[in-house]
């Protein structure tokens, strides 16, 4: 799996809410303190020590993405929102997708922000994610035309 790039995680987090229909309440406001904590949490799912990932699954990859978005609250307001777009995104990016409908990934972030023992939380959302990742050829190939879109 690879990082979501902090570009495309600017791009949907100001796209995905209205598609999503996650509500018009701003999350927060992009500056230049934000995008750099922005830029450190895509950065820890694929933190490594002695060469070797700390998160070496996709599902625990973002499981930890998930659970730090929402329990460090690094964002005055929106770090569920947050962490349900990055997740989607850094999914999307990586040919995977979520099966979880809308009202089943509320409920996991709220269990997450109320949750208060972060090993059995973290276990948790990595083995619900495990479960519910799906690839999907449809996704890699809108992923294609969005890259390609980007020029890249």
């Amino acid at each position: 799996m690879k990082p979501l790039d902090l570009e495309i995680a600017l791009l949907a987090l100001q796209g995905m809410p209205i598609m999503l229909g996650l509500g018009k309440e701003p999350m927060w406001q992009i500056n230049g303190g934000s995008v750099k904590e922005l830029a450190t949490l895509l950065e820890r799912p694929f933190q490594q020590y002695g060469g070797q990932d700390l998160y070496p699954t996709p599902a625990e990859k973002v499981a930890v993405l998930f659970y730090q978005t929402i329990k460090d609250h690094r964002f005055e307001n929106g770090n569920k929102r947050t962490a349900v777009i990055l997740v989607l995104a850094l999914l999307i990016e990586n040919g995977y997708w979520l099966k979880l409908g809308p009202d089943e990934i509320y409920d996991l972030a709220l269990r997450t922000a109320e949750s208060k023992d972060s090993e059995a939380m973290t276990g948790e959302l990595t083995r619900l994610f495990g479960k519910k990742m799906t690839g999907s050829l449809l996704l890699q190939w809108m992923r294609s035309l969005f890259s390609f879109s980007r020029g890249s």
